[in-house]
């Protein structure tokens, strides 16, 4: 989910009005701010909201020319592959898979804190998470870790409710008796 819904996520995450946020003609994402600048693409709309923040998240991802062209790439990522890819069933699993191996040694996309890259690729995974099994996520042990640790913020979360990581939830599932 790279669209209207991420930016105004994005945006209550940065503390930061998101303005009027709609696809145009070409079905682009756009975002006319309270002066009435329109700005077009998802990476760049992020870009400019970052800009407006004051927020934590902003500074991480600004810190340093290396780490604000990391997260635009991630950001990019995110647009051009992880959003559609995670709607394809074989896609999506060479897509966790590899988030899986990524986040064996990382706890963020970029750097050691939370940047803009991990909350595009947050919210363009959602659903794709919300959708696994208890063992599916288990599969996934480090995504898990790492998409567990982002919505137990409740400036992401918004109001959804907590998706369930605990290993004890399966023990419903594998109910037995051993002897």
């Amino acid at each position: 989910m790279c669209d209207v819904d991420a930016i105004t996520k994005i945006a209550n995450c940065l503390g930061v009005p998101a303005g009027k946020v709609t696809l145009n003609e070409e079905k682009v994402v756009t975002r006319t701010d309270i002066d009435n600048k329109k700005v077009t693409g998802f990476a760049t709309i992020l870009n400019a909201l970052a800009k407006e923040s004051k927020s934590e998240t902003a500074q991480n991802s600004c810190a340093t020319r290396e780490i604000e062209a990391q997260v635009y790439q991630w950001i990019e990522f995110a647009v051009l592959y992880v959003a559609p890819g995670s709607k394809d069933k074989h896609v999506a699993q060479g897509l966790l898979r590899d988030f899986n191996k990524l986040f064996l040694c990382k706890s963020y996309l970029v750097g050691h804190f939370i940047t803009l890259a991990d909350l595009a690729v947050f919210y363009a995974i959602y659903d794709l998470v919300k959708s696994l099994s208890p063992i599916d996520k288990e599969n996934y042990l480090n995504l898990s870790r790492w998409f567990d640790h982002l919505q137990q913020r409740p400036e992401i979360r918004q109001g959804e409710n907590l998706l369930n990581f605990t290993t004890i939830y399966l023990h419903g599932w594998a109910t037995g008796t051993h002897i």
